[in-house]
């Protein structure tokens, strides 16, 4: 499989390297910026200004965006870890999710952090 990212192609050779991939696109497209597929991408913003945050909601969020926009990321056991941090102006979420290729075993984990 080759991704073509402008002027430089990217060589994914196993389904982990492209759920990680998936989700790197997910989370760094915006739901705006797509257009045809509004659905598409992730909005953070909403959480960061909650006064009471929950991390259950935005896990949840989260959940539902990779079911709902990656074809591999849904293929392989994917576990979210949701932490809040609490920030000075507003609040920072410490996101660690964990993929397993239950074929392989082999594992992979990846750290976003919404501010």
């Amino acid at each position: 499989m080759i991704l073509d990212l402008g002027l430089t192609s990217v060589f994914v050779t196993n389904r982990l390297d492209a759920a990680i991939q998936e989700l790197d696109i997910l989370f760094n497209t915006e739901t705006t910026q797509l257009i045809g597929n509004p659905r598409f991408g992730t909005f953070f913003e909403q959480f960061l200004w909650e006064l009471n945050p929950v991390p259950n909601d935005i896990k949840k969020y989260i959940i539902e965006k990779i079911s709902n926009n990656t074809l591999y990321a849904n293929q392989l056991d994917t576990y979210v870890h949701v932490e809040v941090l609490q920030g000075e102006i507003r609040n920072i979420y410490n996101v660690v999710i964990s993929i397993t290729d239950p074929d392989t075993t082999e594992k992979q984990s990846r750290v976003y952090q919404f501010r």
